[in-house]
């Protein structure tokens, strides 16, 4: 049910609220539970219409104002409910901030102030039938007005490509065969160069501090290199640390999370950013370092990082990514030659991300799709994002069928032809997030709420879900073991990418893809744009 679920289980659990199960007056406890039930019926079924909506494929902008309208009502309904459940009447001070600025919830703030000085259980279930009462009737209107702009219509104009199948094979670890494929098609020379310089002899390890940028469009596999890079030759080193910048970068953050790495203690919360840095040279004095520095977007942040690292000659090694030239050229002292630039996969490479991601290989495809495949795996143009995202979407058809893939290919070249190469990974990631079950996009849309290159505990996040009421499960099924196969499913869709690894493949920790983070914000707020006009 996406945004009106989480309500529904609270509703579930407003029946064993402690006020309700102390009060000796049966009939008024009756009233407020008949009047939970018949809302909740009237939540499910606006929740209904919203999920229709929500598949439509260019939504009328009535059809954008009730889904905002429906979404803002149910958080109100949930925010009062939490409030009942969770903070105590007898503490008005304790009543939450959060509920939004709509009519509705501006109403329901003054009745949370009235149930907080409310003296009696008596009347705090008064105050309570009234406002569940008043949110009934809201939500009757909304169910109304979905009626009367016959906005029912729309359900026809499906928004996925082509019928959701059965969800991919679940999976329980990280598969990092795509990195590799990616890593092998254009990138080994730059690794193998890099590698080749730390493993030479002592008297060629006594060089000056080595630069190397890697420069390129988005979801080329700057950070797929950089990260394979991090692992095949950290150990190498001294020390190294990893760090993701980004285009609003918070530069004490980035200092306190290198000193993090490198395993010392917290910083004073007064330290200035000068004081992190003296602390950063002067442990890496006379050490031999990796430092990989993630999207970076100005040269200006550049120059204020690359104060913390000494100079020395032990053979250090700094890798930089940027989608911008010019940083990327200052980040190397303007030696072009230290700049490597990704590119798309060549066809052999290509191919073979698009079939493993498929079929487990290539020799694994039956023989009648091969050639709808390989017309399907070009029409990627190598982009090594669009290729796992198209290759997912074919994955989770409940068939394959040269019939269904022909007719796949076809809409693709529609989807395609209007659009430069450099819009197709757009594009793909596009279909394939409309293509996803609803539970996974309600996970996803949830992890948007928090800042742009967030690094996410595996097991905190499991938990988030749960808690939130996102995960769906069957009897006997254990809830946070669903929600750890949420996340391998998204990983293995390519909208989160994991962060941290154990010799198990196991996800210790994870970050939603930029790429994708711009793409659920634009879609979170302004549902009526394609992702093809994106700038």
């Amino acid at each position: 049910m996406g945004a009106m679920r989480p309500l529904v289980g609270k509703l579930d659990m407003l029946l064993q609220a402690p006020l309700l199960q102390g009060c000796s007056n049966s009939k008024r406890v009756k009233r407020v539970k008949d009047g939970m039930c018949l809302l909740k019926d009237d939540v499910e079924k606006m929740g209904f219409y919203l999920d229709q909506l929500s598949e439509v494929e260019d939504p009328s902008l009535a059809a954008n104002c009730w889904m905002n309208e429906a979404r803002n009502l149910s958080y109100d309904t949930e925010d009062y409910i939490d409030s009942i459940i969770f903070v105590r009447p007898e503490h008005p001070s304790l009543v939450p901030n959060n509920i939004k600025t709509t009519w509705s919830g501006l109403k329901f703030r003054l009745c949370l102030k009235f149930l907080g000085h409310a003296k009696t259980p008596k009347t705090q279930l008064v105050i309570i039938a009234e406002t569940l009462s008043e949110f009934r009737m809201y939500v009757q209107e909304a169910i109304e007005r979905h009626q009367r702009y016959s906005l029912h219509s729309c359900s026809t104009l499906k928004r996925r490509l082509v019928p959701v199948g059965p969800t991919l094979p679940i999976p329980t670890q990280y598969d990092e065969e795509a990195s590799h494929i990616v890593i092998d098609g254009w990138m080994n020379k730059f690794i193998n160069s890099l590698v080749a310089d730390v493993g030479e002899d002592k008297q060629q390890q006594e060089q000056q501090l080595k630069v190397v940028s890697i420069f390129g469009p988005s979801s080329l596999g700057k950070t797929t290199l950089a990260k394979v890079l991090y692992r095949r030759t950290g150990k190498q080193y001294h020390c190294h640390a990893f760090i993701w910048v980004s285009k609003k970068p918070d530069m004490k953050r980035i200092f306190c999370d290198i000193l993090s790495q490198f395993q010392l203690p917290d910083p004073p919360h007064d330290f200035k950013e000068t004081d992190l840095i003296d602390n950063i040279k002067k442990y890496l004095q006379n050490k031999r370092y990796l430092i990989i520095i993630d999207d970076l977007w100005e040269t200006s942040v550049w120059d204020i990082i690359n104060q913390a690292f000494p100079k020395g000659s032990q053979g250090s090694r700094i890798v930089t990514t940027t989608q911008i030239e010019d940083v990327a050229v200052a980040c190397c002292c303007y030696q072009s030659e230290h700049v490597f630039e990704t590119k798309p996969l060549d066809d052999v490479h290509a191919r073979k991300l698009f079939f493993n991601r498929l079929f487990g290989s290539e020799s694994d495809c039956p023989e009648e799709l091969k050639q709808v495949c390989d017309e399907i795996a070009e029409i990627c143009d190598g982009l090594p994002l669009a290729t796992i995202s198209i290759a997912c979407l074919l994955l989770s058809q409940p068939v394959m069928s040269n019939g269904l893939f022909t007719s796949i290919h076809q809409s693709l070249i529609t989807c395609f032809s209007a659009v430069p190469t450099s819009e197709r990974t757009r594009q793909a990631l596009n279909l394939s997030y409309n293509n996803l079950p609803r539970y996974l996009k309600t996970c996803l849309l949830y992890l948007i709420m928090y800042p742009e290159g967030y690094t996410f505990l595996k097991d905190d996040l499991v938990k988030q879900w749960v808690a939130e009421g996102l995960i769906y499960t069957t009897e006997g099924q254990d809830s946070e073991e669903a929600a750890e196969s949420y996340l391998y499913q998204l990983i293995g869709r390519s909208f989160i990418q994991p962060i941290c690894v154990n010799y198990n493949n196991e996800v210790l920790s994870c970050q939603v893809h930029d790429m994708v983070t711009w793409y659920m914000i634009l879609l979170h707020t302004s549902p009526q744009k394609r992702i093809s006009s994106w700038q």
